[in-house]
């Protein structure tokens, strides 16, 4: 059984400059369709999630936030992009809390690590693994064209991460397919054009295929091109939302959204 809530919202234009969408052509009164429905209801992690539909059909996306409770910069970036978006066309699915549960205690997972869940089991005692599978099958159903999972880390990139490809280092992009596919290159060139240089930039970044990790699953189980996004827990939180969002936006612009939001300056 699923719970619907329907959220019709509407917004002057004047409100809303197009951060990477050409939105000049557009102009009077926004109308945007958002729909929030749940997964996992009746169950102790039930999971709201927001669908976007533009006015004109186009490619689908899923934003998840939240895998590890306590990276809280994934979920404020998603809460803002739930608060602040115009979807002109295409669709978008915004998870802001997938793991729910850690989320409100702040820990980044209650029994095991959710992110190291999957493909999951709709049986297991452990609700990490029910929600895993659940989540699969949430991502099966809506067939997105991507996905992209925020994620925070406490190792900063360098040139030395190279040596030690299998762990998570702030301001990278993960990808568990090799050689790079050029949505991803182009995405993290062009993300790094509206971020200062230094620190602050994003790198690709390989990581092996692991069969428990949700990213893996989605490119592997489903053919679903999905990228891991990972900023650095050392940056202020205000700059870390900053950052998550200008990759979330960009990974919009990319894959063929057309959309409007506030502009993200440094």
């Amino acid at each position: 059984m699923k719970k619907i809530i329907i959220i019709f919202l509407f917004s002057v234009s004047s409100l809303y400059c197009g951060f990477f969408s050409d939105t000049s052509s557009y102009s009077g009164k926004l109308y945007n369709f958002v729909k929030v429905d749940y997964f996992g209801v009746h169950d102790e992690y039930e999971t709201p999630y927001f669908v976007f539909m533009g006015k004109k059909p186009g490619p689908v996306m899923i934003l998840d936030g939240g895998i590890h409770g306590d990276e809280i910069a994934s979920y404020m970036a998603c809460d803002s992009i739930v608060k602040y978006l115009n979807l002109l066309e295409g669709t978008l699915i915004v998870i802001p809390r997938t793991n729910i549960k850690a989320c409100n205690i702040n820990q980044r997972l209650v029994n095991i690590d959710f992110n190291h869940a999957f493909p999951g089991d709709l049986t297991s005692d452990v609700y990490e693994l029910r929600l895993a599978y659940e989540f699969m099958w949430l991502v099966d159903s809506l067939k997105p064209d991507l996905i992209i999972n925020l994620h925070e880390a406490w190792t900063k990139w360098s040139p030395e991460a190279l040596t030690d490809p299998d762990k998570a280092y702030g301001q990278i992009v993960i990808s568990c397919v090799k050689p790079f596919e050029d949505l991803l290159v182009r995405a993290v060139d062009n993300m790094n054009k509206n971020i200062p240089e230094g620190d602050f930039r994003f790198h690709t970044h390989y990581y092996s295929v692991r069969e428990y990790s949700s990213l893996d699953n989605f490119v592997l189980k489903f053919g679903i091109k999905s990228y891991t996004v990972e900023t650095y827990r050392g940056f202020e939180i205000e700059d870390r939302v900053k950052l998550q969002l200008v990759a979330a936006l960009q990974f919009m612009e990319e894959i063929g959204l057309r959309f409007q939001y506030p502009a993200v300056s440094f």
